[in-house]
């Protein structure tokens, strides 16, 4: 945390919200419908990095859907266009001669 510049009192608020991290619940309420939304977006992206979605995960995007009125369907479809941005983008290292491990098992999917 001192790489990262916080003051020491941001880095004990840190500390303790990692160390006892508040309920989803907690932090959507305090969210207008846009943040959550915007929120959804970056969560589903975040938690695909590991190639899957495990029942934590999807349990908590489905809570933030449903914070902000997304239905199920339209988080299916969130879903499918992050499947598709990660595929995008192993196309576009493809196309520029600079594929990353894993990518040709990105495009066939």
């Amino acid at each position: 945390m001192g790489a990262m510049m916080l003051h020491p009192e941001s880095r004990e608020e840190v500390r303790q919200l990692l160390t006892n991290p508040p309920s989803l619940e907690s932090i959507t309420d305090g969210m207008d419908d846009s943040a959550k939304k915007i929120a959804l977006r970056d969560a589903a992206l975040l938690a695909s990095v590991d190639g899957d979605y495990d029942k934590r995960e999807l349990k908590s995007l489905e809570l933030i859907a449903e914070s902000c009125g997304i239905s199920k369907t339209k988080l299916s479809k969130i879903l499918d266009w992050v499947s598709q941005c990660w595929k995008n983008g192993a196309k576009g290292r493809k196309l520029i001669s600079a594929p990353m491990l894993g990518d040709d098992d990105i495009i066939k999917n």
